[in-house]
């Protein structure tokens, strides 16, 4: 997949490391966010047909990793395994103002995931 399906929308959003893609579905501002992220040799177009696919409640949103898609060709700090991409994915939901978040990672975006979630554990504490 190589462009834009109808529906989806992509921002490069200035964060505090590096300008960052994201695709959102047009007009799901609000709702739960559920934010993608992909694979090695992918980018977030992977995950554009799951964004919409899901419930209207929710807020779909799939970045692009730093040298994937149309995130600035940052290098990586291979000695730090994934920790540049875990930052990166926190400085994109600080600049989205997320205080709340579901993450999905494929892959190597797995590994991002988790990563983020074990520098960070609690920062976005589960809703009861």
């Amino acid at each position: 997949m190589d462009k834009l399906l109808p529906g989806i929308t992509a921002e490069r959003l200035p964060t505090s490391r590096l300008k960052i893609n994201v695709l959102s579905v047009a007009g799901r501002d609000g709702g739960d966010a559920v934010l993608f992220v992909h694979g090695n040799v992918s980018s977030a177009l992977f995950w554009q047909p799951t964004m919409l696919a899901l419930p209207p409640s929710y807020r779909p949103l799939a970045i692009d990793l730093r040298g994937f898609g149309d995130t600035d060709p940052e290098p990586v700090d291979a000695t730090r395994g994934v920790r540049d991409y875990a930052d990166d994915l926190a400085a994109v939901i600080d600049a989205l103002d997320l205080d709340a978040v579901h993450l999905l990672g494929w892959s190597m975006g797995g590994g991002v995931v988790l990563q983020y979630l074990v520098d960070r554990p609690g920062a976005h504490g589960s809703r009861r």
